[in-house]
């Protein structure tokens, strides 16, 4: 498998997670990417060779995650880790800081996890953009316009997320960044017809470093994307494991699927930055609740892997 990033630059902020229209998350999940990617694979009839390839694991790709001009971060490890400083293990402020981080800089990964983590780079995130409230004109038959307002995140100038892609060779690649283009005028996330969600992309070589743990498994494996195992690959996997759950659930995004807007299936995947000893495939969940097609659930594993 090769592996390349893609760095995507907001222009009108973005709106992630399924809350309140007064909350945002600052990141997507790959099931949402997929689901956004198959939309735009459809319009361009070629649905069915974008599935074969995930399916058959010649594409894969992560969440999205923060970069702050040059520096890009991955979710923190679900780790426990000592912190190698006598005079640091007592600091309640520093045990806060680290509690809250949700991620850290690519670079010192192996920083983090021998307990070395500079507690200078614990906060960089906060220069990452801000949420911001937007008007919005909801306008429904016959009735007077009403306006509702939408909390949304944008990023500063120079920021934004970047997902990694691995791929099986060049015609996968090509069909990617043809799914992207599309997707960037349409947008991802949610209230895309306000605006939010568009975006410019820019393929950025990953590092030799950072690609040899995308290719190996190690003797931990932080997990980077949305996903779960099969059935009969979970007992294995839980051996060991450090991990935290989500449950995915929401709207079906398809005009197509049923004359009124229907929710999927509520299924719990492992989020990133959860760890194994044992890596795991994941696969694409297919199903059909009564609508005119199916629905293709994302819920592959990209690792990467690391040696303790």
């Amino acid at each position: 498998m090769n592996y390349t990033s893609y760095r995507l630059e907001f222009f009108n902020g973005v709106r992630f997670g399924h809350g309140n229209l007064d909350s945002t998350d600052i990141s997507f999940h790959a099931d949402t990417l997929f689901s956004a990617l198959y939309q735009e694979a459809l319009k361009l009839n070629k649905e069915n060779l974008f599935l074969e390839f995930v399916e058959n694991d010649r594409l894969l790709f992560s969440d999205g995650f923060p970069y702050i001009g040059k520096e890009y971060f991955i979710p923190k490890p679900m780790l426990k880790i000592e912190r190698k400083s006598s005079a640091s293990r007592g600091d309640s402020r520093e045990k806060k800081l680290i509690k809250n981080m949700k991620y850290i800089p690519v670079e010192l990964l192996e920083e983090y996890i021998n307990g070395d983590f500079p507690l200078d780079q614990m906060d960089l995130l906060h220069n990452l953009g801000k949420s911001g409230m937007r008007v919005s004109v909801g306008i429904s038959g016959n009735e007077d316009p009403e306006p509702y307002r939408v909390n949304a995140f944008y990023f500063n100038d120079g920021n934004g997320l970047y997902i990694i892609v691995g791929f099986q060779d060049e015609k996968v690649k090509n069909l990617f960044e043809e799914l992207l283009e599309s997707l960037s005028y349409t947008g991802v996330g949610g209230k895309k017809s306000t605006g939010l969600g568009r975006f410019e992309y820019q393929e950025s070589e990953i590092s030799t470093n950072l690609e040899k743990k995308l290719q190996k498994a190690g003797k931990i494996n932080i997990l980077l994307s949305t996903a779960m195992a099969a059935d009969m690959e979970l007992e294995k996997i839980l051996d060991c494991a450090y991990y935290s759950l989500l449950k995915r659930g929401g709207f079906i995004d398809s005009e197509k699927y049923a004359e009124q807007q229907m929710r999927k299936q509520e299924r719990y995947v492992f989020i990133p930055g959860s760890c194994f000893q044992q890596v795991f495939k994941g696969t694409v969940i297919t199903e059909k609740n009564r609508g005119t097609h199916p629905i293709f659930r994302y819920e592959k594993a990209l690792f990467l892997g690391v040696d303790i």
